[in-house]
């Protein structure tokens, strides 16, 4: 059986977002909750499995939560993970076109979600409009690998190296810039309230997971646009490239390898906060 085959083990991607992410992505939560405490009617943008979602309903003074994404299996799996009692509701929709009423939001969250909008304007003003008067919207935006995320940095140059320089930056890493956040947030109908980079130590899978996992979501965007898979997960004809690409990335990380196994490695963002012009 193939390695990424293997590794999947018949999971679908939500079950794998889930398992691997989670970490990585609570320590964000927590950072735009401190940095805009949640109140009233909340909305999740981008809320994949509803990780965010869920610990954004267990705030004090929460009453209710949208949790949207415009992928309907990750909606799927947020909906089965979440207890039905909950003041959850979750939908799937575009980040610039949300079916709710001018101002219907008291706080808006979205972690990780605005690097990969292909119109981040249009989501940021659709924020504004959702916003009620007086409200505000928090959004993390990750750094560049190269701008404290070392192990994504790392990872970057390898794959770089072994693929192709075209696949890179990954794209949670490709917005990471002060000034091009400064200038889309400028051309939206939003203000910045403030904007923090942020480093919080992170727990990521052992190597060969994250390669594992990293290899399996990337490609390159065919002549219609979509995006093709650079691996077949069935394909073992490439296994021995990834074996290698595995063998770096782990001599490179050594110094944030934990007796478990896992990864605890630095991980930096922009928290920002926003509000109606």
């Amino acid at each position: 059986m193939a390695l990424i085959e293997d590794f999947i083990a018949g999971r679908a991607p939500p079950e794998l977002y889930q398992a691997y992410l989670t970490p990585l992505f609570e320590i964000w939560s927590d950072a735009l909750i401190e940095a805009c405490p949640p109140r009233g009617r909340a909305l999740d943008v981008a809320c994949g499995t509803g990780i965010v979602t869920r610990k954004i309903a267990a705030q004090r003074g929460v009453d209710s939560v949208v949790g949207i994404d415009i992928a309907p299996p990750m909606v799927e799996a947020a909906i089965a993970a979440t207890d039905p009692e909950s003041p959850i509701k979750y939908q799937v929709a575009s980040a610039d076109q949300i079916d709710f009423p001018d101002g219907h939001f008291q706080s808006v969250f979205c972690q990780q979600g605005l690097q990969f909008f292909p119109d981040k304007i249009a989501a940021l003003n659709e924020a504004g409009r959702l916003l009620a008067r007086g409200a505000k919207a928090a959004f993390a935006v990750w750094t560049s690998g190269s701008d404290g995320n070392p192990v994504f940095g790392a990872f970057e140059k390898i794959v770089a190296e072994e693929l192709g320089a075209d696949l890179v930056p990954f794209g949670p890493f490709s917005f990471g810039s002060k000034n091009q956040i400064e200038e889309v947030v400028a051309n939206s109908g939003l203000r910045l309230i403030a904007m923090k980079k942020e480093e919080r130590m992170a727990r990521l899978p052992d190597p060969r997971t994250l390669v594992l996992f990293d290899l399996l979501f990337l490609g390159r965007p065919g002549a219609d646009g979509t995006m093709h898979p650079l691996f077949d997960p069935s394909d073992s004809a490439k296994d021995e490239q990834i074996e290698r690409i595995i063998s770096k990335l782990s001599s490179t990380t050594e110094q944030y390898l934990e007796p478990d196994g896992d990864l605890l490695a630095p991980s930096t963002a922009y928290i920002i906060v926003l509000a109606k012009n």
